[in-house]
């Protein structure tokens, strides 16, 4: 996983940032919903999955950053297409797009490192998908990679190739927080005749126009914690079905420090609820309420402690864990479908990759 190649780090030592936030609303700690969830495992031998749109009639679509260029000199980047977008409807399922441009940083064995590449996906009224794909950099970055890069940090339509939005060329030419020039798409959502799409490299909310346009929506603003300034990150966004937008803040990689933004119709962003950690992604269930996926517990040495998920009245402000226990290793998409159905995508750093159902 790649939510930015420097926004980890730079959320480490934001301590320093200029532009301390008011503090927001503080969720009561999670209540838990009861006996521990089981995870149905729907696919496997995904390529660091990510996001994940399921459609009115049950159809899951998620998306496969790649695995960069296989055999990429050791420390060195590369570009391959081995992105790509995964269907699940009825008993098919298989990828329906494959060549997407996936880029790495050669590591020893052959394998690779800060994978990006698809990140997000939606269907196309007019047919095929409309894809958020990651860099991590920027135009100059893009460039150096070659031409099989130029839809790396966009958001691109499969059907002809084309750029629905340059989100790298926005953070290079405006850089609206000032900080490290740095684009990184990671999750969208429609809006108007565009989108709306967290740019978690540049610490951004930028809109996307029917012709391509961009112009920047929010700039998510640092956080203050108790122990230090985290860094906003953008990372889901999900719209509910009052129009609604919700969006996860997550804050660097200081516990406790994540945030749910809420933009209602007409009205500016304002902070939910916070109190959470390491939020990656977000959904609304079929009763109205927000669901949470948190890649992490905490960061440790060695590998990070498992996921979990929390739902959250969005009318109260409660938030209630989903237990999953240890189940959740890396997971970085969330979806609802119809009937209840509860989807996220598991051990999402590498080539075995799952879909997952949660039964809670």
């Amino acid at each position: 996983m790649s939510i930015s190649r420097s926004s980890f780090r730079k959320a480490l030592v934001a301590a320093g940032a200029a532009g301390i936030v008011a503090a927001p609303l503080l969720a009561a700690p999670a209540a838990h919903a009861g006996t521990t969830a089981t995870l149905e495992v729907i696919a496997s031998g995904l390529k660091s999955p990510h996001g994940i749109t399921v459609l009115s009639d049950g159809t899951v679509l998620v998306a496969e950053a790649g695995e960069g260029l296989p055999g990429c000199p050791e420390g060195q980047s590369c570009v391959g297409k081995t992105g790509a977008i995964y269907k699940v409807k009825g008993s098919f399922k298989g990828r329906v797009v494959t060549g997407l441009a996936s880029t790495g940083k050669g590591a020893a064995g052959g394998t690779q490192s800060d994978v990006t590449g698809p990140t997000d996906v939606l269907a196309d009224p007019g047919g095929g998908y409309d894809v958020a794909s990651g860099l991590g950099g920027t135009t100059a970055t893009r460039a150096a990679l070659g031409p099989e890069a130029a839809t790396l940090g966009t958001v691109f339509r499969t059907r002809d190739g084309r750029i629905l939005g340059d989100l790298t060329d926005h953070e290079t030419r405006l850089n609206p927080d000032g900080g490290e020039v740095h684009a990184n798409p990671w999750s969208l959502t429609r809006s108007g005749g565009g989108f709306l799409v967290t740019d978690a490299g540049g610490n951004t909310l930028v809109r996307t126009a029917a012709k391509g346009a961009t112009s920047t929506e929010f700039v998510v603003p640092t956080n203050a914690t108790p122990s230090r300034v985290a860094e906003g990150v953008p990372t889901g966004i999900v719209t509910a079905p009052d129009g609604t937008v919700y969006f996860a803040d997550m804050s660097g990689t200081v516990t406790g420090s994540a945030r749910i933004w809420k933009i209602a119709p007409g009205g500016a962003p304002e902070v939910l609820v916070t109190g959470l950690s390491n939020l990656i992604d977000l959904a609304v269930d079929c009763h109205g309420n927000l669901l949470a996926l948190s890649f992490t517990q905490g960061f440790q040495a060695g590998p990070p402690l498992p996921g979990s998920i929390s739902k959250i009245d969005v009318k109260t402000k409660t938030v209630t864990e989903i237990p999953t226990g240890d189940q959740l290793n890396t997971p970085t998409g969330l979806a609802t479908g119809p009937h209840g159905a509860l989807y996220v995508t598991n051990n999402s750093t590498g080539n075995d990759g799952q879909l997952v159902r949660v039964h809670y």
